[in-house]
């Protein structure tokens, strides 16, 4: 019995987010910088002779092709499959977080989806492919509203600016810097106790951008700056100004849009600041998921300690 199995890990982004979709993409380019972190989302396929099968603890539930016709994103990915000519076999989802949550579980699940696919098809050409690949899907086929930033920094992996001009992605890695040994001991990642779907947040930011409005493209602007800067902070070893220039980037981003953030993200990242935080910022398009928080390693107990507390 065949067994494939494909893993994507989650990113934490820092700064940039927004600049990477469309229109602001191609009219201005992108700059981004971000880390994938260990946690991520499991796909196994196990080939049998039974009609297509998914089992997700995610979903809640098993779904058969050609049964229950409940969930359009269930019935996506079996389309997926049966497109690819793969009509028999289970097929296995298992997130280390919710979905929604914004960490890029769902350009991770579909990356790791689109492995399995290449995979059992024999075409698997590298990870810059499969990343395009994975954002021309979850764009186009699931109908999801996202930028490049997940689906490549998700292929691409490790700590990284990301830049795009036109139709290629650059990468520039700063795992040897001073700034991840920072971030590996006083990263904090925050569950705000709920998620959100990513595409509603955005889709004003989408619509203001489409209109040419100069404010957001302003804003959007100075979130390429600053990603750029973050990225000069993680080459100089500058902690004190990369937590900055993440505090300034978020105040740049919840000012985007009326979604961007909400009571319980404002009072998570307010008492991690309180505690002794460096920095603090709401992951994702906004509303929900989960708060960064960057701190000193002496810090984080007690850090972690009030925020049991919200």
């Amino acid at each position: 019995m065949m067994r494939i199995s494909a893993y994507s890990p989650l990113r934490v982004s820092f700064a940039g987010g927004g600049t990477d979709i469309s229109p602001f993409l191609e009219e201005y380019g992108t700059d981004v910088i971000n880390t994938t972190i260990d946690k991520g989302v499991y796909v196994s396929y196990v080939e049998d002779s039974s009609p297509l099968e998914i089992t997700s603890r995610d979903f809640l539930k098993t779904v058969v092709f050609g049964g229950n016709k409940e969930s359009n994103f269930q019935e996506k990915i079996m389309e997926l499959f049966m497109e690819n000519g793969i009509v028999k076999g289970r097929l296995y989802i298992n997130g280390e977080v919710p979905p929604g949550s914004g960490l890029g579980s769902s350009s991770a699940m579909v990356n790791s989806i689109l492995r399995i696919i290449q995979e059992l098809n024999g075409n698997f050409k590298g990870n810059m492919e499969l990343a395009r690949h994975s954002y021309e899907i979850e764009k186009n086929f699931f109908g999801i509203t996202l930028g490049i930033q997940d689906p490549y920094a998700i292929a691409e992996g490790g700590f990284k600016h990301m830049s795009s001009r036109g139709k290629d992605v650059v990468f520039q890695h700063l795992e040897n810097s001073h700034i991840m040994k920072k971030l590996d001991e006083g990263m904090i990642i925050a569950y705000t106790g709920s998620t959100r779907e990513s595409s509603e947040v955005l889709r004003e930011q989408v619509k203001r951008s489409e209109k040419g409005e100069r404010e957001v493209i302003g804003k959007l602007s100075d979130l390429k700056r600053i990603a750029v800067d973050l990225t000069g902070n993680s080459v100089d070893g500058d902690w004190e100004n990369f937590c900055k220039n993440i505090n300034h980037g978020w105040e740049i981003k919840k000012s985007l849009g009326s979604k961007v953030s909400g009571e319980k993200v404002d009072k998570i990242i307010d008492l991690s600041m309180k505690s002794g935080a460096k920095a603090s910022r709401l992951l994702g398009g906004g509303m929900q998921g989960f708060v960064l928080v960057l701190a000193e390693r002496e810090d984080v107990w007690k850090i972690q300690s009030q925020l049991r507390l919200v």
